[in-house]
């Protein structure tokens, strides 16, 4: 019994990193108006490059554009050279769908997600499955822009960063911090405490 509980102690001193919701990537959202910016139908798919430096869980992925009946895919992808200096998406990692109505433009994505990554480059992907009639639209110019874009067009991908694409994205993840915070900190005193005073109680 004593080890038992000696045991559950250790694990309490060592909980002092702590998961932390984390805004990985925040463009803002872009000033171009309904009808601006780029078509977002079948024939488009729309990718943002970013970066982390560290192992987290994206919880959630957002983009700002006009929806119409159908779909969206949301979905991660590895970086990949295109061969003339740049970079454009590389293989898919994880996807999932947004199911969509005729909407004027806004914050549109997944959440509740579990996707875990280290660190490295990534690209976030949105595809639509709205007609090529479509008058749903994913305008650019938004505030903080991303360091790298693409498009794709005819089952190809380009390099788009020049383009001016600027469009907006979110990505929500959890961080597990390894440096112990007040909190943390408190626990593990907490801790140290308790094997003290169970070590004590042994002994009588």
């Amino acid at each position: 019994m004593f080890f038992k509980r000696l045991s559950f102690i250790f694990a309490l001193c060592l909980a002092a990193g702590a998961a932390q919701a984390a805004l990985v990537v925040d463009t803002g959202t872009p000033s171009n108006a309904a009808g601006s910016g780029w078509a977002f139908n079948s024939n488009h798919s729309y990718a943002g490059q970013f970066s982390v430096t560290g192992a987290l869980t994206i919880a959630g992925i957002s983009g700002y554009f006009s929806t119409d009946a159908g779909t969206v895919g949301v979905s991660l992808f590895s970086n990949s050279a295109d061969g003339d200096g740049g970079f454009i998406p590389g293989s898919v990692l994880q996807s999932a769908s947004v199911a969509t109505s005729a909407g004027a433009l806004a914050w549109n994505g997944v959440s509740a997600l579990d996707w875990k990554v280290g660190p490295g480059t990534y690209w976030v992907v949105f595809t639509s499955s709205y007609g090529a009639g479509s008058q749903s639209s994913m305008p650019g110019m938004a505030p903080q822009a991303l360091g790298g874009y693409a498009l794709m067009q005819g089952g190809q991908w380009y390099d788009a960063t020049f383009l001016g694409l600027d469009q907006g994205l979110r990505v929500d993840g959890v961080v597990v911090s390894s440096v112990p915070e007040p909190a943390g900190m408190t626990m593990f005193i907490v801790g140290l405490a308790g094997i003290g005073a169970l070590a004590r109680r042994r002994k009588q």
